[in-house]
C-alpha cells in the first residue's frame, strides 16, 4: 500500500512539474511575433492563434545567388472564443500571405530567420510576424 501512495505521489509531482504552456497576449491591428509551438491570444475579440508549423521553406540562402527568393509557407491554428480550430496556411512570397478567418483579416508578414549556405534552420528558432485586423 505504501509503495502505491510512494508511486502515485511520483507521479502527481512529475505532472505538476511539466512546463505549462504560457499564451501570450497581443492586439488587433498591430503586429506580432510567434514561435513555433506557442499560442498568442488576442483577448479582446476572444481569439486564439497557434504557430503549429512550417510547411515549406524555400528561401535563397544569403550569400547564394538564387534565380528566384523562394518562399516559406507557415500553418497555423486559429479559434475563436474556444471553439473549434480552424488550419490556415500562409506564405510570405506566394498566395495566400493573408486569409479571412470568420470577421477577421489574418496576414503573414513576416518570417525569420534567414536562412544561411549549408546551416539548416531548427524548427525551434523560427519566428513568424503576424497581424490580425477587422475586415
Amino acid at each position: 500500500m505504501t509503495s502505491a501512495i510512494f508511486s502515485f505521489l511520483l507521479i502527481i509531482n512529475s505532472v505538476l512539474a511539466q512546463p505549462v504552456s504560457t499564451v501570450k497576449e497581443a492586439a488587433l491591428d498591430q503586429e506580432f511575433e510567434i514561435k513555433v509551438g506557442q499560442r498568442v491570444s488576442i483577448k479582446s475579440e476572444g481569439l486564439l492563434i497557434s504557430f503549429s508549423s512550417i510547411a515549406e521553406d524555400s528561401r535563397c540562402p544569403e550569400g547564394v545567388q538564387c534565380v528566384w527568393a523562394g518562399n516559406v509557407k507557415v500553418v497555423l491554428k486559429v479559434s475563436k472564443a474556444r471553439k473549434r480550430f480552424t488550419t490556415l496556411r500562409l506564405n510570405t512570397n506566394l498566395d495566400p500571405t493573408h486569409s479571412a478567418y470568420r470577421q477577421y483579416d489574418v496576414k503573414l508578414v513576416g518570417i525569420s530567420p534567414n536562412r544561411k549556405k549549408d546551416v539548416p534552420v531548427k524548427r525551434s528558432e523560427y519566428v513568424a510576424t503576424l497581424m490580425v485586423s477587422r475586415k
